[in-house]
């Protein structure tokens, strides 16, 4: 009964005012507005701080040393699969450039066995990765394994004239180790068949 006599306007508020429809639709989307403004600054916070964490906390970290890894297990397979006779020494320089122990004393170790091959045969090989991952990350060991996929070109010099390229594919597994500037290089590298 009272529910009607409110609604009719007959019974008041309790400090003397009487109710109108009016007013009740204009209280109760205000109300539902608050409500709405409240729970979107809510999602606001909630969402921010889900970003703050995502770019600024741990998993940040290691998806920062993981790209870094990825990226650097990419320059590496290419280093270490692509050498030309005519630069020779500066290919093989590159090599050691890309290696630490202990490849890099097997590279500086076989160095000139290698330059004398290579200017035997007189091939040119140039590398292109077709694809690289990683296999193992320790980030606090810093420590990786990636496994690439690398399409090899060589050609061979005969009488001062290139042969035809030939093409085949290589998969490479490397064993990366995080060195003290943060860089990446290789300790391991071998060829995985298929």
């Amino acid at each position: 009964m009272r529910a009607l006599l409110v609604r009719s306007g007959a019974v008041g508020r309790p400090d003397g005012t009487a109710l109108t429809g009016k007013a009740d639709r204009v209280t109760s989307a205000s109300r539902l507005a608050a409500g709405i403004a409240v729970l979107g600054l809510v999602g606001v916070l909630v969402f921010g701080a889900l970003w703050w964490l995502a770019v600024h906390g741990p998993a940040a970290s290691t998806a920062a040393i993981r790209d870094d890894a990825l990226v650097a297990g990419r320059q590496i397979a290419v280093n270490l699969q692509t050498l030309d006779f005519a630069t020779v020494e500066k290919g093989l320089d590159t090599w050691q450039d890309s290696a630490t122990s202990p490849l890099l004393d097997e590279l500086r170790k076989n160095r000139q066995q290698y330059a004398a091959q290579m200017l035997h045969v007189r091939t040119t090989s140039t590398a292109r990765v077709v694809d690289v991952a990683l296999a193992d990350l320790d980030t606090e060991g810093g420590k990786a394994r990636a496994v690439a996929s690398v399409d090899v070109k060589t050609t061979q010099d005969v009488n001062g004239t290139p042969s035809l390229p030939v093409t085949r594919q290589v998969r490479v597994q490397l064993d990366l180790v995080r060195m003290p500037d943060g860089g990446w290089k290789a300790a391991t590298a071998s060829s995985i068949r298929q």
